[in-house]
């Protein structure tokens, strides 16, 4: 190969997955992919092939007369049309398509069309969704589709104006499975790289015993760099079975679309290596996902390579792809394409309301169930300000046929009790539409981390990536990815993840400065893609930190993850060692290990005046949060506060978080906080921004506004006073901005003591323990029914297909 090769087009098509945006989504989820066998029943391998050209043409814009097709078969192939391209080729393995079309792209100048399908002709279902390297691996199944890869050099897609959505590398092929290291060699040695560039290795990893043992080994001697838990395993069989030929091509796209959309694939099943063999891979530089992770940015900014070991019973290929770092707004179809969708019916009346819902009822048995999401959402579009609107999620028509009985009876019960009606999966009517209600963005503490956070984000909302080289210069490091997506070559249980969770809590600067992180990319995704400004913000304890940062109130935002990270405030003297906690109480020094716990913080039920009744003077405890009239934090020295909840006969749970804020303590640093959140203010933001030291809007002035974070993290925090106020400044719809939806629940009890509350809603984006997609189009949901207006179009319109003719534009 003389030159790198570029990936400019590509297709797939899987029973049940009709085209190939839903099918990425299907590899992204990793789930066993388990549908009807209908292709099989419907097509021949001529008419997948035909299809499959057609739509690669049409996305890429390319003729017959400037593709040539290699078709990957073990037996002879042909399809209706193929003599109208420059050629028409068959080979039996992936390794010769690819030395194949390099020639071809060499000799005339245009672009090969690869392609490979498999129909199946017995169901054969897959159990799990792992792999043959895996010890409970206990067989593949194999699904029916077709895939096609559209390759062209630099030059060709220049001219053409193809988008390049990654770029193969390099490859080396060799037909002797006992030189499989001598050709991973080769294939590093010709890109100029060694193993500990590869950020993730796609697998082969066949049912057959002997070729699983030969490629694992080789993998496992060749990769051996020193490093650990540095490079992720994935493998498409773990999804779509041994498909045959579909299969192998299927493992190049699965990498392809890692690279293109930032994300680590996973084995969603793993569990462990084969016994004997776990001291191998406890030295090699692998482990396993069992669930995507995002890919952030080197910190120096380089390429991100991934490789694809390709083996097949007489040859072996590996392959190294790499992203290509274009600096264009990325854009998928994960949202638009997925079975979840909305539906959006809006009316003047309650009649025009129940008129609607009849009407999609009616619809469902002879309109396509994503056409008639799409035709509501038009209809929506025209009628945006009507008086009233029902939002209903739904997964499947039989889904929403239920959806919309339920919604039927449940909107005139509503309407006669005035109160907002939902159901369990999130579909939504607010009685109290506005035209412009007052929003509150909310940004949770540091306490609302958790193992997970994120995860689908840069899924969802490809957009953010551009977001995350403004956030720090180490976004990997600042969002804390390690922490949050623990590394393992075991599937971690549930102690395991345990210590993982206390690890990620155990230091303060940690979860500060991804706490911050997340909050900015929340922000990002509701202010700059969706669309919806904030009247109003507030901060919950760190969450005000979160606030100035997200709603890009400083000049240089990459500066407060640089001095969380490095402030001795937060690494040694409030937390970790609590330096200022062993000084106040004349306690020795720490000796890191084994020692009494010094600090800790509990829930406890209870007013403020009787707990405050129950703290003896001698007592190291303090009252650092009140979240709601009734509910509160108090930490300090453990035998103490136990002491104040049994006294209390109170239940304390322990919430594991080893700080001294928001206690008499952090005020020996108060000078010091003040320096610390001194920075350089950018132009002034129409939002108010409320301070939870004060309860007053904070003046944007620099000085101001360190004084306000300062006394906030040094005094206890007093929410349901913020919350008051917040009210009295006529705000009615609290957005939760960041981890959890701890701020949505105790405002909730907040709101229905205070008479203005009724007419008020919260809404939470994100939840432990909940799918980020679902807990997105439930905020969707809630907003649209009452009157918020939001950029709907990803959700209804978009592909990760580039089309050629908005190469230089961004994508929406």
């Amino acid at each position: 190969m003389s030159s790198r090769l570029a990936v400019i087009g590509f297709d797939a098509q899987l029973d049940g997955l009709d085209n190939v945006d839903r099918v990425a989504a299907a590899f992204y989820k990793g789930a066993v992919h388990d549908k009807e066998a209908k292709l099989t029943q419907a097509y021949s391998y001529s008419q997948l092939y035909q299809l499959s050209a057609q739509r690669i043409m049409q996305s890429s814009q390319l003729s017959e007369q400037q593709l040539a097709v290699v078709i990957v078969a073990e037996q002879p192939a042909e399809f209706v049309g193929e003599h109208n391209f420059i050629c028409c080729q068959r080979v039996a393995t992936l390794a010769e398509a690819l030395t194949l079309s390099a020639e071809l792209i060499d000799d005339l100048q245009v672009a090969v069309l690869i392609m490979a399908a498999h129909l199946k002709e017995q169901p054969l279902a897959q159990a799990q969704a792992t792999i043959s390297y895996d010890q409970q691996f206990c067989g593949y199944g194999q699904s029916s589709g077709v895939a096609s890869v559209l390759l062209a050099d630099q030059e060709f897609a220049a001219h053409k104006k193809s988008y390049i959505y990654a770029y193969l590398h390099s490859f080396a092929v060799t037909d002797d499975l006992s030189q499989i290291a001598q050709c991973i060699a080769r294939s590093f040695a010709q890109s100029s790289l060694s193993s500990e560039a590869i950020s993730s290795v796609e697998v082969s990893a066949p049912a057959n015993r002997e070729l699983q043992a030969v490629e694992q080994n080789a993998l496992l001697n060749s990769y051996k760099n020193g490093l650990t838990l540095h490079t992720s395993l994935s493998c498409i069989k773990s999804v779509i079975g041994e498909s045959g030929l579909l299969s192998v091509l299927c493992g190049f796209l699965n990498v392809v679309f890692a690279l293109q959309q930032h994300y680590r694939p996973a084995v969603k099943d793993w569990s462990a290596p084969h016994q004997g063999q776990l001291s191998a891979w406890l030295a090699s530089p692998f482990y396993l996902l069992n669930d995507c992770a995002p890919a952030f940015p080197d910190k120096h900014n380089r390429a991100r390579y991934c490789s694809y070991s390709c083996l097949s019973a007489d040859r072996y290929a590996h392959l190294i792809l790499q992203e290509n770092q274009d600096n264009q707004l990325r854009s998928n179809g994960f949202n638009a394409h997925s079975d979840l969708s909305l539906f959006i019916l809006t009316g003047s009346s309650q009649a025009e309301l129940l008129a609607q819902l009849r009407l999609l009822d009616g619809a469902l048995d002879s309109c396509d169930f994503k056409t008639l999401a799409q035709d509501c959402y038009q209809s929506y579009q025209d009628n945006a300000a009507a008086a009233f609107c029902v939002v209903l999620l739904a997964e499947t028509p039989a889904q929403l046929k239920k959806e919309i009985a339920l919604a039927v009876t449940g909107v005139v019960a509503a309407l006669a009790n005035q109160k907002d009606w939902k159901t369990p999966r999130g579909s939504y009517f607010c009685v109290n539409r506005q035209a412009d209600p007052k929003t509150c963005f909310l940004y949770p503490g540091i306490g609302a981390t958790y193992l997970g956070l994120g995860r689908d984000l840069l899924q969802l909302f490809p957009e953010l990536y551009s977001s995350l080289l403004t956030l720090s210069d180490d976004s990997s490091e600042s969002l804390k990815d390690k922490l949050l997506n623990p590394r393992s070559v075991v599937r971690l249980d549930a102690e395991a993840l345990k210590q993982c969770d206390l690890a990620l809590r155990s230091k303060l600067a940690d979860i500060a400065e991804c706490g911050v992180g997340y909050a900015c990319l929340f922000t990002r995704i509701f202010r700059d893609l969706l669309n919806i400004d904030a009247d109003f913000a507030a901060g919950y304890s760190m969450g005000e930190v979160s606030m100035f940062t997200a709603l890009d109130c400083w000049q240089n935002p990459r500066q407060m993850s640089t001095r969380l990270a490095n402030s001795p405030l937060f690494t040694e003297q409030l937390s970790g060692e609590l330096k200022t906690l062993r000084s106040l109480w004349q306690l020795p020094a720490s000796t890191q290990g084994g020692e009494t716990l010094l600090w800790e913080s509990y829930n406890i039920k209870g007013t403020v005046s009787e707990v405050k009744r129950a703290i003896r003077d001698s007592e190291r405890v303090y009252i650092t949060l009140i979240n709601t009239p009734d509910s509160l934090v108090i930490a300090g020295y453990p035998a103490d506060c136990l002491a104040v909840a049994k006294r209390l006969a109170v239940r304390p749970l322990a919430l594991n978080v080893h700080n001294a804020i928001h206690s008499e303590p952090a005020y020996q640093h108060y000078q010091q906080m003040i320096e610390l959140y001194s920075m350089a203010l950018a132009q002034r933001i129409p939002s108010k921004l409320y301070s939870s030291s004060c309860y007053l809007p904070v003046p944007f002035k620099q000085k101001a506004i360190a004084v306000s974070i300062a006394k906030c993290l040094c005094e206890p925090v007093d929410f349901p006073r913020l919350i008051n106020t917040l009210l009295a400044e006529q705000a009615s719809l609290f957005i939760e901005m960041g981890a959890g939806r701890s701020l949505c629940a105790w405002t909730e009890k907040i709101l229905a003591a205070n008479d203005r509350g009724a007419k008020c809603m919260t809404v939470a984006v994100n939840g432990k323990g909940n799918d980020q997609q679902l807990m997105i189009f439930r905020a969707l949901a809630k907003l649209l029914s009452a009157g918020v207006k939001v950029e709907l179009k990803r959700f209804f319109y978009a592909s990760l297909l580039v089309p050629v003719k908005d190469k230089t534009e961004e994508l929406h």
